[in-house]
């Protein structure tokens, strides 16, 4: 194999050992480019020259060898020993490959000026490779005869340490990531294009400094006595390691540390290759934010306490203490978020956290649960005074106004207490018991209840039933029953005309066929269902399942209209409209044939928004009906907002006609303000002859109540008697 040049240019020709190579062939060349021959040289005096690997050779103008010093043998091999009676040159002693470039050389360094060094690839007695050095310092005479001396020294060591070094390199310049090489002192030797781009430092500038030079100072110093332990050890050494670059910002590399061992030739080393991951870091950390922690508050979600706890109750089992959860419940938010908007809410509820926070230590573990409710766990609550100490001052600092964009507003707070393992065996067992201590507090108007084994057997109760409520989901256990109204399509109301009963719509009403507790209404499984989040699921399946009932009644010939009840949750969702629009094409119901029952309640929850989902509810031509109205705050102020077709009495109203005048006048003035702003009206409740028979002289368009029917399965319905099942 021929290698033009020498060693110094196949080690700088690919341009990523320049710097390398040079700086290591200036260390071997030194201590030989400045010796320079006496002009005189006497035999005895080429025997003193032998040095070791280190061999003279002189030649005459015509390149013939005329002497060696004795130790020449081992490198020039026996023939050299009659080199100058055979007139042998030194290519054809030495036989290297490339031959015609160390003549070449050989005829520079006849000039005055000796040529620079020359490194000579070449086979050794025993067919071994060896690397030499040539070096001609000048001219001398030796016997008389002018001579050019030629020193030869054996580089095969420092040779075989640079071609590592350039295997390395090619090795490291073939992947993509960062790679670099350092000493068994942690010295950098060679890094690649890759690390360059990653860290900003140049090879040349970074060669001879210490790996620390990249340390970002937040590992502790057990974190480095840990690799080196890895590694001295033999084995890789493989982690994620915040690095600081030259400009000093961070990165975040995926590095592996390898320790090559060295031989005769070749020093250890270590190699390493880091993987950028800093993107990925930052995609995971954004990940776990959104799984782990309140986007609104920052405060750890119900996921993050729950795993919190599982290791604070295991330590609490250890040690023999207490633990206690805390359910705090903020009064008033709705009112806020409808008087001042949905965005003071907002900073409210974040202010409400920073108040919290400052009255817990740093060991304990706030976390908002959703809505206005917030848990915080306790990790030492051994000491029941203090925890009661605790809690009073968590409750007093609520209590005190807030001012948010210049308004004072008042919010005032109930906290349930629960304690670990009195109360509790798991922190699942401990959000049911501080919730019912949560509910105590708020039914006596104490500010905070710790919790009492009184109500455990409610709270039992409600895990038990929440886990039928799952089953009954996953296997379709939920019906639809369907209460009768009648009406003359707005015309005035007759007895005549309520005699023949007909049907004018249908209000839908989901029902639970328990297999043990019976058939239950929706007050026994609804609020299970807000609290599990299986509501909106709960409120599409009605919507679907009504829907395709009334399309089974309208092949029959019936065209009146259902009505289903929605939570406040679905009032919230965007998504409804385009979900009832999607329902009722999918089954070919007109719009004008589907009723929305919103509650005073559910509307609340954020008006803004609701007025957007039942405007474009609107638009599709559904009609959308207030229910209990008469009996909430606010109730004239929804008129104005929503766009209601249908007002529904509430049955407290029905129930006083007949002995309550005052009761009576009210539902007159109910009545007329439907008709000015174009609604009309459904009493429920009626359940007397009398009652309906008033109502109809009032001008009552439609009455719904047991005196029409109960609310019964659909082909039990008087008039229609077709089930979507059949």
């Amino acid at each position: 194999m021929s290698f033009p040049g020498g060693l110094a240019s196949v080690l700088m020709s690919d341009g990523t050992l320049a710097a390398v190579a040079a700086a290591m062939l200036v260390v071997l060349l030194r201590p030989r480019l400045r010796t320079r021959a006496h002009p005189d040289m006497k035999p005895e005096m080429l025997a003193a020259r032998t040095s070791g690997s280190t061999v003279f050779c002189y030649l005459g103008d015509d390149g013939v060898i005329t002497s060696v010093t004795p130790n020449a043998r081992q490198i020039l091999g026996e023939a050299c020993d009659r080199a100058a009676e055979l007139g042998l040159t030194l290519a054809e002693l030495i036989q290297p490959d490339d031959r015609d470039a160390l003549n070449d050389w050989l005829g520079r360094a006849r000039l005055t000026e000796p040529p620079p060094p020359y490194v000579l690839p070449t086979r050794g007695p025993n067919a071994d490779r060896r690397w030499l050095q040539l070096v001609t310092p000048g001219r001398v005479n030796v016997g008389g005869r002018k001579s050019i001396m030629i020193e030869i020294r054996e580089i095969s060591q420092q040779a075989e340490q640079q071609n590592h070094m350039r295997l390395l390199a090619h090795a490291l310049d073939a992947g993509t990531d960062a790679g670099y090489i350092t000493d068994l002192d942690g010295r950098i030797t060679y890094v690649n294009a890759a690390f360059e781009r990653l860290f900003g430092y140049r090879l040349a500038e970074i060669v001879g400094r210490p790996v620390s030079l990249l340390s970002s100072g937040y590992h502790r110093p057990d974190f480095f006595s840990g690799m080196w332990q890895t590694l001295s050890s033999g084995e890789p050494y493989t982690g994620e390691v915040l690095n600081r670059r030259s400009d000093g910002a961070l990165c975040t590399v995926d590095l592996t540390i390898t320790r090559l061992p060295g031989d005769a030739h070749v020093p250890a080393s270590f190699v390493a290759v880091a993987r950028d991951i800093t993107g990925r870091r930052r995609v995971e950390q954004e990940v776990e934010d959104l799984v782990f922690y309140d986007p609104l508050t920052g405060l750890a979600n119900l996921r993050l306490l729950r795993e919190r706890a599982r290791q604070i109750l295991a330590l609490v089992r250890r040690h023999g203490s207490k633990a206690a959860l805390l359910h705090i419940d903020l009064a008033h938010l709705h009112g806020v978020n409808a008087q001042y908007g949905r965005v003071v809410g907002d900073d409210l509820l974040r202010t409400v956290a920073d108040r919290l926070k400052q009255g817990l230590r740093e060991s304990d573990t706030l976390a908002r649960l959703g809505g206005d409710e917030f848990l915080v766990l306790l990790s030492d609550a051994s000491d029941e005074p203090a925890i009661a100490r605790v809690v009073q001052r968590l409750h007093q600092s609520i209590s005190k106004p807030f001012t948010l964009k210049d308004r004072a507003i008042d919010v005032s707070c109930s906290i349930g207490v629960t304690l670990y393992p009195q109360d509790a065996s798991s922190f699942e067992e401990l959000m049911t018991t501080a919730e019912a201590a949560l509910r105590r507090a708020e039914q006596a108007g104490s500010g905070f209840e710790f919790f009492e084994q009184s109500v455990s057997a409610a709270s039992h109760d409600r895990i038990n039933l929440e886990d039928d409520l799952h089953w009954a989901w996953e296997h379709d256990q939920f019906v639809l029953h369907y209460q009768p109204i009648i009406g003359t399509d707005g015309q005035v109301v007759g007895a005549e005309a309520l005699t023949r009963n007909e049907i004018i719509g249908v209000e839908a009403l989901a029902r639970w066929p328990h297999l043990e507790r019976g058939l239950l209404e929706p007050a026994h499984f609804i609020p299970l269902a807000e609290r599990t989040g299986r509501i909106l699921s709960l409120d599409r399946w009605a919507i679907t399942t009504a829907a395709r009932q009334a399309v089974k009644w309208q092949e029959s010939g019936w065209t009146g209209w259902v009505s289903v009840n929605l939570s406040a949750r679905s009032l919230q969702d965007s998504e409804l409209p385009e979900y009832v629009d999607r329902t009722l094409r999918a089954h070919g119901l007109e719009g004008r044939r589907f009723v929305v029952e919103i509650t005073e309640s559910a509307a609340m929850r954020d008006t803004a928004q609701t007025a957007r989902v039942l405007g474009d509810l609107r638009k599709l031509g559904v009609m959308i009906a207030l229910d209990d109205f008469g009996v909430g705050h606010s109730s004239l102020a929804y008129l104005k907002l929503f766009p209601v077709d249908l007002l529904k009495l509430d049955r407290c109203f029905i129930a006083g006609i007949g002995t309550d005048p005052r009761g009576e006048q009210l539902l007159e003035i109910m009545i007329s303000l439907a008709h000015r702003i174009g609604a009309k009206v459904i009493a429920e409740g009626v359940e007397e002859t009398a009652q309906k028979e008033w109502l109809l002289r009032a001008g009552c368009d439609y009455v719904q109540g047991y005196l029409i029917g109960r609310p019964a399965p659909p082909e039990t319905m008087p008039g229609l008697g077709t089930s979507a099942a059949d």
